[in-house]
Formats: C-alpha cells, sequence, structure tokens
C-alpha cells in the first residue's frame, strides 16, 4: 500500500534563527493594491456553509470551529439562500425573534435571523478584477456593509456566488482597524492611516 511513498530526511532546526513571513515574500499590501488579493475565491476555497435549519447557537458553534465570523445558508437543495454573521447570532436578534414568537432562543434556526438573498449586495468578479482594495474600502465605507459577495456567471449563463469580501480581511492584509478607516473623512485620511499604520 505504501510503496509508491518514500520516507524524507528529517533535519536538525536548532542553527535556524528566523521565521518568514509574507510581507518578505511579496510586497505589503496597500489601498493600490489588486482587489482580488482580498477576496476569498471559492474557485480556491470551498465556502463555509450552514443548513437553513440548523439553531443559531449551533451555528455560532460552526463559525469558531471554522474560524469565520459568517456562514453562507443552503436550503434543503443545497442551494444559496443567505447569510448570517456572528453579530446576527451574539446580538440581539436571536433573542427578539424568539420573544416574538413565544420559542425559547434554543428553537431559533438560521432561517429565521438569517440575511436572505434578496437582501444582500454583491459585486461582479469583473467589478472586482478590475478595482483596487481602495476601491473597495471607498464602496464599503459607503455601504457601511462587513462583507461584500462576489457574483460571476458560469458556463450557460449560471449565475453563483463566487467569493466573499470582508472588512476583516481587509484589516488584517492592510494591518488597520477597519473601524479606524471608518472615521476617515476623505480618501486621502484612509491613505494616512495605511502608511502609518493605523494611527489617524
Amino acid at each position: 500500500m505504501f510503496q509508491e511513498f518514500r520516507h524524507l530526511r528529517v533535519q536538525e532546526a536548532s542553527d535556524v534563527d528566523h521565521l518568514l513571513s509574507p510581507t518578505q515574500v511579496r510586497p505589503q499590501s496597500t489601498l493600490r493594491s489588486p482587489a482580488l488579493d482580498v477576496m476569498t475565491d471559492f474557485a480556491e476555497t470551498a465556502p463555509v456553509t450552514v443548513s437553513a435549519q440548523m439553531s443559531v447557537d449551533e451555528a455560532l458553534d460552526w463559525m469558531k470551529s471554522q474560524h469565520v465570523r459568517m456562514l453562507f445558508v443552503v436550503n434543503e437543495k443545497n442551494q444559496f439562500a443567505g447569510v448570517i454573521t456572528a453579530r446576527d447570532i451574539a446580538g440581539s436578534r436571536a433573542m427578539v425573534y424568539a420573544q416574538q414568537h413565544g420559542i425559547a432562543r434554543a428553537e431559533v434556526q438560521v432561517c429565521h435571523i438569517m440575511l436572505g438573498r434578496a437582501h444582500i449586495r454583491g459585486l461582479t468578479f469583473e467589478q472586482v478584477a478590475n478595482a483596487t482594495i481602495g476601491d473597495l474600502m471607498l464602496t464599503m465605507q459607503g455601504s457601511g456593509d462587513q462583507h461584500v459577495v462576489v457574483i460571476d456567471e458560469g458556463y450557460a449563463g449560471v449565475k453563483r456566488v463566487r467569493g466573499v469580501i470582508s472588512a476583516s480581511d481587509i484589516s488584517r492584509l492592510l494591518k488597520v482597524s477597519f473601524e479606524v478607516m471608518y472615521e476617515a473623512k476623505t480618501f486621502a485620511e484612509i491613505e494616512k492611516i495605511v502608511a502609518q499604520g493605523g494611527e489617524l
């Protein structure tokens, strides 16, 4: 069974002093870097999904285990139905729904408080492919969205969610708090914040 594999010679690490970081391999991202740098592309990384009928508490546990703050909701036919965020679950929405419908919080399902696809805004893959991170920043600052889905068309013109862009990923890439960026009044201020590493 293992004939096709071979043992690799393990080496000592006692004389290794340094850790490589991505900034040493590729230049630090800026507002002028391609927007695709910050898009989670589902052609490369599978989306983290959840059933619309799952309880919100189970969905929150699933988010934590997958290290994400948003899940894509699928219906019984495994079709895209909407999104749900950690903020939706941890905030008051679940409790309000439970009180309004006379049920226990444990009975609240994802479908009860998710944002349905009819209310989700997105960008086309073509828009993102021709944009910069600064364009995304300005767009998301203006709309107040924490997540934006990216839509493209597959063969035979079938529309699908190709990826997602999150404010937290932009913050991580630029090493600047998104909340600080929201406080900026002009694009020049945002550039200054990025250049100074988060100081207004």
